[in-house]
């Protein structure tokens, strides 16, 4: 009797160890895969660390590499537009200061005057638009006068008009023949009233 008991604990004794065994391979088959898991979960994490702060970086140079282009399409357009600025205030520059070289040229800039001032330009304007100044244009004036109301004149003092003669000169000659000949002043102040020369009172008066 007392053999059966002993064997009987022996038994349960045994039993009690490969569930203990048993128990023990489970929780360590757990705890590996919870380790398991925890480092997965680290590597993910840092996966996704490092990939947001690639896009970081990345969105970073983009918007760095953005903005410097714009910057410098705002500077090349700036420059067009200063160079472009540049070349119209040189052009209008140019244009303020054109001088007429011969006495057909003083008729050219006198009857483009004329069709300015005849269009509602004030005179002032309309010098503007030639590229003469007032001053210039008043001068030369008695030359353009005569060629356009008194041609036959005009033509005898043009015959003995040397190209080496300064335009004041022969526009003093103009001015002079207009004065000495009532007749021709008479027509020239007739056109002036007519629209056909502009209507400008002589240097000094």
């Amino acid at each position: 009797m007392c053999k059966m008991r002993m064997e009987l604990q022996k038994e349960k004794i045994e039993e009690l160890t490969k569930e203990r065994d048993y128990l023990e391979e489970q929780l360590a088959s757990a705890l590996k895969r919870k380790d398991l898991q925890t480092s997965w979960s680290e590597h993910s994490s840092s996966d996704s660390s490092a990939d947001s702060l690639s896009d970081t970086v990345s969105d970073s140079s983009s918007n760095t590499s953005s903005s410097e282009g714009e910057r410098k399409k705002k500077r090349i357009k700036k420059k067009g537009k200063e160079k472009k600025h540049r070349k119209k205030s040189k052009k209008m520059l140019t244009k303020m200061h054109q001088r007429a070289q011969n006495p057909q040229q003083v008729v050219d800039q006198h009857k483009k005057i004329l069709r300015h001032f005849k269009r509602g330009c004030t005179m002032s304007a309309a010098f503007k638009r030639v590229g003469v100044d007032r001053n210039t244009v008043v001068v030369n004036a008695p030359i353009a006068e005569l060629y356009i109301a008194v041609p036959g004149k005009y033509k005898d003092l043009l015959k003995i008009h040397s190209s080496k003669v300064k335009l004041y000169t022969f526009a003093t000659q103009c001015a002079t023949a207009i004065l000495e000949d009532p007749a021709v002043g008479d027509t020239i102040q007739a056109f002036k009233a007519s629209g056909k020369l502009l209507p400008l009172k002589a240097k000094g008066n």
